[in-house]
């Protein structure tokens, strides 16, 4: 029963999830599932990339036809402008055929970012010495086994919520990674977009994207390494409380609660901090 009851403690200072999180946000899209990421690439190869090649084509024509309105009867203005365009599609042409190495990029910067992140915060570390329920062994052992039951029964629903909260946060955490491997299907048709002008926003758009969910790993990171230090100063047995676990818990209720009701914001918060890094709606 003390080990459960630890256990359930560790669940509702969000233990729970940081287990999760520690897992899932320390990989990158391509080692945190290859045969995904490989079948991502599989799409853009035989689907996407056919379909590029012909947006590529329309949209050169579009740009040739739009410059060749500015030539008029200067041969040299005229020379220059074509030869301009002709770099430009070759730019375009070649990010098109190398444009995995962008969104690796992408993912490199998020991996710095979470290995500076995670050096100076860890989950392993979060309070002063532990998760809420390993540090509160001693009170939980010194309440019995009639005490035990009593928390069991009083911890129940704070425990259910967090339970609740952390299977919310699991699925954003793949919900994520779906995201990213879609993108990647579709990976080289925004550089045939960024070439016109009418279209160049959507391209834009889909970088904005992936910059967003790629370094929304970093931000949940922190998000919730705040959120657990701040759940075990909140709902912690004060050192040299002789009141008990019983007694502490029944006036602590409200803050147990908190604790897994503030999980489902810290996965909105994440998300809003991740877009005004990155941009986007």
């Amino acid at each position: 029963m003390e080990d459960f009851i630890v256990a359930m403690l560790n669940m509702i200072g969000g233990g729970g999830a940081g287990s999760i999180a520690t897992g899932m946000l320390s990989q990158g899209p391509e080692t945190w599932n290859p045969a995904l990421y490989q079948l991502a690439v599989n799409v853009h190869d035989v689907a996407v990339k056919p379909l590029t090649s012909v947006v590529l084509a329309v949209v050169f024509t579009l740009e040739l036809a739009r410059n060749s309105t500015r030539i008029e009867s200067d041969r040299e203005l005229g020379v220059k402008i074509v030869a301009g365009t002709l770099f430009k599609v070759a730019l375009v042409f070649l990010a098109v055929q190398n444009a995995g190495l962008f969104l690796r990029a992408f993912d490199s910067a998020t991996q710095f970012l979470m290995q500076g992140a995670s050096s100076q915060l860890s989950f392993d570390t979060a309070g002063d010495g532990g998760q809420l329920g390993d540090l509160m062994r001693e009170q939980v052992k010194d309440a019995g086994m009639m005490g035990q039951a009593a928390l069991f029964f009083l911890l129940a629903i704070p425990w259910l919520v967090s339970q609740l909260a952390a299977v919310v946060f699991t699925v954003v955490l793949y919900i994520r990674f779906i995201e990213l491997y879609t993108l990647t299907a579709f990976q080289s048709l925004p550089f045939a977009l960024l070439v016109h002008e009418d279209t160049r926003p959507v391209g834009v758009g889909y970088f904005k994207a992936y910059a967003r969910t790629s370094l929304n790993a970093v931000c949940v990171f922190v998000c919730l390494v705040f959120y657990q230090r701040i759940v075990i100063d909140a709902v912690r047995l004060p050192e040299g409380d002789g009141s008990g676990m019983v007694s502490w818990v029944t006036g602590n209720f409200g803050n147990l609660l908190m604790a897994g009701i503030l999980l489902f914001f810290v996965i909105a918060v994440s998300q809003r901090v991740s877009r005004a890094i990155a941009g986007g709606e």
